[in-house]
């Protein structure tokens, strides 16, 4: 049995509204190659930087949102699978960073929160306080995590310790190493196929990248979107790749589970 699987790879800034019309265009886009997996990007509603904890509460989405609603609605007229990640409110003052799975029928199949939180995202985000939900797709058993939970490997095998055999990776990451070595190194280690998408284009504000640069001591013109999302074998073989700085979808037909 076969399963068409897409990445759909593109930049965000800080206009929420803005980045959920971005992620509606490419989820169309996608749709046109008639995949039965799209995977977008982490921190799809707001770029990973906060004025304070107020500010993140107030970009942050709700699981009951526009976003859910209207990628519910894409994911059922075009009869697919979505993972697209959101911040998200829970309790007053706890927001989570967290992976969307929307069924085909538009209902959302899982909301599974990130466990590695990297950086400042630990200072007003909070971590995952129970584990992901594994969702039988029928043709798969899809487990879902975000960026850093992926470059440590426990969290990628508990999926697959769980019955996961399709692992979906939405990344926010500048780190070239994330698609050279983490990415199939995941795959290859689980025996399952792995979708990876990553962001392009400024991770930070624009008008604040040389602020950040300074301070961590990274060259302005890196703190930008590492792209390259890819679909990865079981045996790590990489056989889709987007670019490394442009819009893309990549599709691959993977060999699922009968």
């Amino acid at each position: 049995m076969t399963v068409r699987l897409a990445a759909a790879q593109y930049a965000t800034g800080c206009d929420v509204e803005e980045n959920l019309e971005t992620a509606l265009r490419m989820i169309r886009l996608a749709a046109r190659e008639r995949p039965q997996v799209v995977v977008l990007p982490e921190f799809g509603n707001h770029l990973s930087v906060y004025d304070s904890a107020e500010h993140c509460w107030e970009v942050s989405v709700d699981l009951e949102s526009p976003w859910t609603r209207r990628i519910g609605e894409l994911a059922a007229r075009h009869s697919m699978w979505i993972q697209f990640n959101c911040t998200v409110r829970r309790e007053p003052g706890r927001v989570t960073n967290t992976n969307f799975l929307v069924a085909p029928d538009g209902r959302i199949a899982a909301a599974n929160d990130k466990t590695v939180l990297m950086g400042a995202e630990g200072i007003h985000l909070s971590p995952a306080t129970v584990p992901a939900t594994v969702v039988d797709a029928g043709f798969a058993r899809i487990g879902t995590y975000a960026c850093m939970d992926g470059v440590v490997p426990e969290v990628p095998r508990t999926l697959v310790a769980r019955g996961a055999d399709l692992l979906l990776n939405s990344l926010n990451s500048f780190a070239t190493d994330e698609a050279a070595i983490h990415v199939p190194v995941r795959a290859a280690e689980n025996r399952a196929w792995l979708v990876a998408c990553c962001k392009i284009g400024p991770l930070l504000p624009p008008d604040r990248l040389g602020e950040f640069s300074s301070a961590m001591g990274v060259p302005a013109a890196m703190l930008r979107g590492a792209g390259e999302s890819q679909i990865v074998r079981p045996d790590g073989k990489v056989v889709a790749r987007a670019p490394r700085d442009h819009e893309a979808v990549i599709v691959e037909i993977g060999r699922a589970h009968v």
